[in-house]
């Protein structure tokens, strides 16, 4: 367990040393919500609309920017075969990466959700909503991304090939997410949706370690 946190650590500290491109994705994220209200004019009524859904997808392209260096790095460099070399389960390493990316990527977008909902004209009565979707549907994002992200280490490929594979399968956290807000403002209530996007974390949770794992071992092969 020790092992495991020491892994957490040693990604958070490459985060702030500027190894890793979250940065930039967190900043991509910030810039994206900024340019909407610019781009739809005076309407407030429409921007408040939008506002979960552009929050929600400027998140989801955050998380895109930044999960393609994942394992990358590590993996070429062949500090990801020697952690493994020292006895370390490959799925725990997995899941160590995930948690230092959420927590450098995913919960920063989650703290400033509240500033963002402001910059969108939600009204503070629903930054709850917004911020929950968030705090349950990132980590999903993060361990959805694993996967795609670890085959293209094994393949050689990454950038433009891992979007692509990520984008589908990021769908339904992006739809409940932003679904859960709408149908909160419209007054149906978001509970449906939110307990949808909180299914998805405990499978992720399960499947995405091991074949993540397994398409590692296949770079290896």
């Amino acid at each position: 367990m020790r092992l495991f946190f020491r892994l957490v650590y040693r990604d958070i500290n490459l985060v702030i040393k500027g190894a890793s491109d979250t940065g930039a994705a967190i900043l991509f994220y910030l810039l994206a919500i900024i340019m909407f209200p610019l781009s739809s004019g005076t309407d407030t009524n429409l921007l408040t609309t939008i506002a979960g859904g552009a929050i929600w997808m400027a998140a989801l392209f955050a998380s895109l920017l930044s999960l393609d260096r994942l394992f990358r790095s590590d993996f070429e460099d062949g500090s990801l075969e020697q952690i493994v070399l020292s006895g370390m389960s490959m799925e725990i390493i997995v899941l160590s990466k995930c948690l230092a990316h959420w927590l450098t990527n995913g919960l920063p977008i989650v703290l400033l959700s509240p500033i963002l909902s402001l910059i969108m004209g939600l009204d503070y009565e629903y930054w709850w909503i917004l911020a929950i979707t968030l705090l349950i549907g990132t980590p999903s994002l993060t361990l959805i991304g694993a996967t795609p992200a670890a085959l293209s280490c094994a393949i050689g490929k990454g950038g433009v090939l891992t979007a692509l594979v990520l984008l589908p399968l990021m769908l339904p956290v992006l739809i409940l997410g932003s679904g859960a807000i709408s149908a909160e403002i419209s007054g149906l209530g978001g509970k449906g949706h939110l307990y949808a996007l909180s299914a998805i974390f405990p499978i992720s949770l399960l499947v995405s370690p091991f074949l993540a794992s397994r398409s590692l071992r296949l770079g290896w092969e």
